[in-house]
């Protein structure tokens, strides 16, 4: 019987360098893609002696213990089901925790009082610790702010994080970056200090409470569950403070847990999590304008990566899903975006954001009911020129010919020269996201009427017939 090949250092590191692909969301199926991948064997070249040392005295201690269990991606048997639970601890504690808050908070009627804190981090590469087979995240930007379901974001706290990019490291961040946050890592600025970092963020949780013992609970999506701590531990460690300081919970499983409370109709038997995490990842909020930070507010198609808006669209759901519950007044720009309106009028410099109009008020001074507005705005390109070959009618508005004295906005001179083009690009309203609260309403005009002439009977000689309806 041939003896068994023994494991390299090599080995291992093709190991870990999988376990990073996996969680960048790349499936591997065997390490015969990995050997095969030329990055795998550059980035084994880029290693200094020191580290490829550390993977190859790795493997030397697991020959040496070949009497001890690992599992097929050589991890060991005891170490993984010591983190299993620890991990079945941390889960049963956080849901005991929210569960209280909650019930609480509902039986002192303050619910909608109640602050809760969310975080998200963006990183720009990610290392694998040997000794532990842990991702490493190195933080580029990250987002907390404390919300309320009666006042939406109350405050908000965001930084850039600036690095020095470690050696055979500087492509991952560049192509990582250049996917999604853009922030730049050929700056030319000192590194940040995670210490003041520790006391900028500390000094922010304990604003409210006072208190410099207990900090409040941090919530994040699950996506961020592995990223979030690499900077909190970042910090803690500059602080020469223990690693639980910061408490991090599920943001879905608080989600969750509000949805099932609040509404009657919930279904028992339904994962909260799950149903939550649904509802996060709809989006329905992503392309609102002027909720990101000034950095991506600069870099046109960056808005959607950047931490503070997403922290902030997270708040937008919470209140779509939990304020018409609680009979909690939608206020634009506190529980939900700006509307088109707002935004336009806002964008030509009609009036500043704090005074601007209801949607309601504007028929008197455009002609158009809102009514009608949205259900011309929510028309493709593509129908409006099918509509102008039929010879039919394309009504535009044109907020630019809002004539002063009709109304009690008083219009610049600058108002004067926008074109009837950018107008309507500017008035031209994208489909209302389908969230829930709009099923909640019974609200289904966002959906398409179907019936028999769409699903024909088998055999009824309708479907070799059947087109798209238009609705």
């Amino acid at each position: 019987m041939p003896q068994k090949k023994k494991k390299s250092g090599y080995y291992y590191f093709m190991l870990d360098f999988k376990k990073k692909l996996e969680n960048g969301g790349k499936k591997i199926h065997s390490l015969q893609e990995i050997q095969q991948d030329e990055r795998c064997s550059e980035e084994w070249r880029a290693l200094s002696d020191a580290e490829k040392k550390r993977y190859n005295d790795k493997a030397k201690e697991r020959r040496r213990n070949g009497e001890e269990k690992f599992t097929g991606i050589g991890e060991s048997l005891k170490v993984v089901e010591k983190q299993q639970n620890e991990q079945l601890k941390y889960e049963m504690r956080m849901k005991q925790y929210i569960n209280d808050l909650v019930e609480q908070a509902i039986h002192f009627d303050d619910l909608n009082k109640t602050s809760f804190y969310f975080i998200h981090v963006n990183w720009y590469y990610t290392k694998i610790n040997i000794e532990n087979n842990v991702v490493d995240y190195i933080p580029a930007e990250f987002a907390v702010v404390e919300f309320t379901l009666n006042d939406g974001t109350k405050r908000t706290y965001h930084e850039i994080i600036k690095v020095v990019i470690e050696t055979g490291y500087t492509r991952e961040a560049m192509e990582h970056s250049d996917a999604t946050h853009k922030i730049d890592i050929n700056h030319k600025d000192n590194p940040t200090d995670y210490k003041e970092l520790y006391n900028r963020l500390f000094s922010f949780l304990s604003y409210q409470s006072g208190s410099k013992e207990k900090l409040p609970i941090l919530y994040t999506s699950r996506k961020m569950k592995n990223v979030v701590p690499c900077l909190l531990k970042r910090m803690a460690d500059a602080a020469g403070v223990a690693h639980d300081t910061f408490n991090l919970y599920s943001l879905e499983y608080l989600f969750g847990t509000l949805m099932m409370r609040l509404n009657e109709n919930f279904p028992e038997d339904t994962n909260r999590a799950s149903l939550a995490e649904a509802e996060l990842e709809k989006d329905a909020f992503i392309y609102t304008p002027n909720i990101e930070c000034s950095y991506h507010r600069s870099i046109e198609g960056t808005g959607e990566h950047c931490s503070q808006s997403i922290v902030t669209q997270w708040g937008y759901a919470f209140c779509d899903y939990c304020c018409q519950l609680l009979n909690i007044v939608m206020r634009s720009g506190i529980h939900r975006p700006y509307t088109i309106d707002e935004q336009l009028a806002c964008s030509i410099g009609l009036l500043s954001i704090k005074k601007v109009k209801k949607v309601s008020q504007l028929k008197s001074e455009t002609g158009v009911s809102e009514a009608y507005r949205l259900k011309v705005g929510e028309r493709s390109r593509i129908e409006d020129e099918q509509r102008k070959k039929e010879g039919k009618d394309i009504t535009i508005i044109d907020y630019s010919e809002i004539q002063e004295g009709k109304s009690s906005i008083i219009i610049p001179s600058a108002a004067a020269s926008i074109s009837s083009s950018t107008s309507t690009n500017l008035s031209q309203s994208l489909r209302r996201p389908q969230t829930l609260s709009e099923v909640l309403k019974g609200n289904t005009d966002f959906a398409p009427v179907l019936d028999e002439n769409d699903f024909p009977a088998i055999g009824s000689g309708k479907l070799k017939h059947h087109s798209v309806k238009k609705y």
